[in-house]
């Protein structure tokens, strides 16, 4: 600790005697601080004041008609479309027209002076998120900043332009190329529904049903039902003569028996109404009404079959079996299998005379159905791709008018640019204070340097680590009092001049503006 305290002392002594040493040369040093003080001041002063506008906006990248129109419109990716809007809104011929309409271009009188130009404003031109989402910063830098302001909003204009024009222009652009199309597959669909339509009239009673069978198929189908025709009429003839033998059957058995099946009828009622009288009678006397009316059916049922019995003693018995239900019956069914079978002979004569027909046109109905089903298929491709086409178009003019209505992507001003009144730089304040340093240092380090160039001895330590010459002592200087009044007078002078430079540094502080506008003014007339 004693060592590190002797070297502290040491080293305070060693500069004591090194600023001692430089002393002699403070005027020159003060003279150095104060023309590095007045050449920093007048450069800070002539730095022209760079005024900034700027402007806030919001992206709304989220329209009312996006959850309505999904699915019916195209959506676009607002996204994509964002970013593509600020990356080209720096584009050459967006800072051209920002240069021509703001006046910045009647700054320079060259190409090479106004492609320089364009790429400074380029470079100034900043556009930063503002920590918020879809919410940005656009700002300018300018000496003047009634044109700072003019900027900022020349470019706010082709940022609202540009929004509108990216959500039309890629619309339009499909629309027209849909529109195009679809004119273009009408005027086909139209040629294939005339060929179609002509073809099915030169070639009626060739072409396939609308089941849509072909030629084999109908050939196959027609020998199908003529088999059928023939199975249904072979079981008619059949059944007829079935029928025609049961009857001869008939005819017969009643000859052989002599009962008449009439007569066997009237029997059965005979004995159902002699039931019914017996039945009466046990309750009723002879005079009550339905026993009177009872034996009188009687009596007509049994006159009926004594009738009967007498025809059947003098007619054939064919007649009897003539009048018998059954046979009556088997009479009817008679005819109408012959009816049948008339009909069914028809028919299968006109389906042979079909499947003859068929097989006489087998080579035209192929090449019929085979031209048909061609043009039928391109009809179909046709018809599919101008549908599809036109559904597209529908759904591209829905998606513009929305586009136009809704605006997908809309930027909206949140804070608009207004003319600066304060300059953002350059910041004299700090510029000041680092002359000021500066001015200090580069006079001590002059002093210092001068010291160096022509040193001196200090110290009687320094006078024996110079030479091997023996120092016996040291005499002390003894001041006069006119002398000790004149270093005194020396001192206060230097204090005095030192004191001015931050007396001199709060004045630029104060009159920082005015101070600025003179030296400029200065500059200009020197310049001129």
């Amino acid at each position: 600790m004693q060592n590190e305290s002797f070297d502290l002392h040491e080293l305070f002594q060693t500069v004591l005697l090194e600023a001692r040493a430089a002393w002699r040369y403070r005027w020159r040093a003060l003279a150095v601080a104060w023309c590095v003080m007045i050449a920093g001041a007048l450069l800070v002063f002539s730095l022209p004041n760079k005024y900034e506008a700027s402007a806030q906006v919001y992206a709304d990248t989220d329209a009312l008609t996006n959850p309505l129109l999904r699915g019916v419109a195209v959506q676009p990716d607002v996204r994509a479309r964002l970013e593509v809007v600020t990356h080209t809104l720096l584009s050459q011929p967006n800072l051209e027209t920002v240069a021509d309409k703001t006046g910045l271009s009647v700054r320079v009188s060259t190409p090479a002076g106004k492609d320089e130009l364009l790429l400074r404003l380029g470079k100034a031109v900043q556009i930063k998120s503002a920590g918020t989402q879809n919410l940005y910063n656009l700002s300018y830098n300018d000496s003047d900043p009634q044109m700072a302001q003019r900027v900022v909003q020349a470019f706010l204009q082709i940022l609202m332009n540009d929004t509108v024009g990216a959500n039309t222009a890629s619309t339009t652009t499909a629309q027209n190329f849909l529109e195009q199309q679809v004119q273009d597959y009408g005027k086909r669909l139209s040629e294939a529904e005339t060929k179609l339509a002509d073809f099915q009239k030169a070639n009626v009673g060739f072409i396939p049903t609308q089941g849509g069978s072909n030629y084999f198929m109908r050939l196959q189908a027609a020998q199908t039902q003529l088999q059928a025709l023939q199975a249904q009429y072979d079981t008619a003839i059949s059944s007829r003569a079935t029928t025609q033998q049961q009857m001869r059957a008939m005819a017969t058995g009643s000859a052989s028996s002599g009962i008449d099946p009439r007569t066997q009828d009237v029997d059965s009622q005979i004995a159902t109404y002699q039931q019914k009288l017996s039945t009466l009678l046990l309750s009723y006397t002879d005079e009550y009404p339905d026993v009177i009316s009872t034996r009188r059916m009687i009596a007509q049922l049994q006159a009926r079959r004594a009738a009967l019995q007498k025809n059947v003693a003098s007619g054939s018995m064919m007649g009897v079996a003539s009048d018998n239900p059954v046979y009556q019956e088997m009479q009817k069914s008679m005819y109408t299998t012959q009816v049948s079978i008339q009909t069914l002979a028809t028919q299968i004569a006109l389906q042979q005379r079909q499947i003859s027909d068929l097989k006489g046109g087998a080579d035209r109905i192929t090449d019929v159905q085979a031209t048909l089903q061609q043009l039928t298929r391109n009809y179909d491709v046709t018809k599919k791709q101008y549908d599809q086409l036109l559904e597209r178009l529908n759904t591209a003019q829905l998606s513009q008018d929305a586009t136009q209505s809704g605006n997908n992507l809309k930027f909206r001003v949140i804070n608009p640019p207004l003319v600066p009144l304060l300059p953002v730089s350059p910041n004299r304040g700090v510029l000041l204070l680092l002359v000021f340093a500066f001015a200090l240092a580069s006079g001590a380090g002059f002093g210092y340097l001068l010291h160096k160039l022509t040193p001196v001895f200090t110290s009687l330590r320094d006078l024996q680590a110079y030479g091997s010459y023996p120092v016996i002592g040291a005499i002390s200087l003894i001041v006069s009092g006119a002398r000790g009044w004149r270093q005194r007078r020396d001192v206060i002078g230097f204090l005095a001049g030192a004191s001015l430079l931050p007396m001199a540094l709060a004045f630029a502080f104060v009159f920082n503006g005015q101070l600025a506008r003179v030296v400029q003014q200065l500059f200009v007339m020197g310049g001129a």
